[in-house]
């Protein structure tokens, strides 16, 4: 596995830490792996709060971003579950955007971040 998710349960939220790269002809199945894994820790934990640290080389096709996307309530993704991702740079900030979009395009809540304090403020925000 090319990847690590690491991960810590906080009182009010579940905090996960992915690194490694993005496999080319790999990138679909491996982010189902991590994000279906990731509902799981939530569904077991109880938490729907979600503080991702995602530091990936490499770059998903925007077709697979799509359709991860789609595929979310297949993977055990609830549209209670609020999502705030940290990324290591402005590059890996600017090839996500377009997740974020679809992301709350299809009623699910997630916003990207380069800093852990902001990222954590809007987790927390109108709670």
């Amino acid at each position: 596995m090319p990847y690590t998710l690491e991960h810590r349960v906080h009182p009010e939220y579940l905090e996960v830490h992915i690194k490694g790269e993005i496999v080319p002809g790999k990138e679909f199945k491996e982010a189902q792996e991590r994000w279906s894994t990731i509902a799981d820790l939530c569904k077991t934990t109880t938490r729907n709060f979600i503080l991702a640290f995602i530091d990936l080389k490499g770059q998903h096709p925007t077709s697979s971003k799509f359709n991860l996307v789609n595929a979310a309530t297949n993977m055990g993704w609830l549209p209670d579950y609020k999502l705030s991702v940290v990324v290591k740079n402005e590059e890996q900030f600017n090839h996500l955007s377009f997740t974020e979009t679809v992301m709350n395009n299809l009623g699910y809540e997630m916003k990207l971040f380069l800093k852990r304090k902001e990222a954590k403020k809007w987790l927390f925000a109108g709670k």
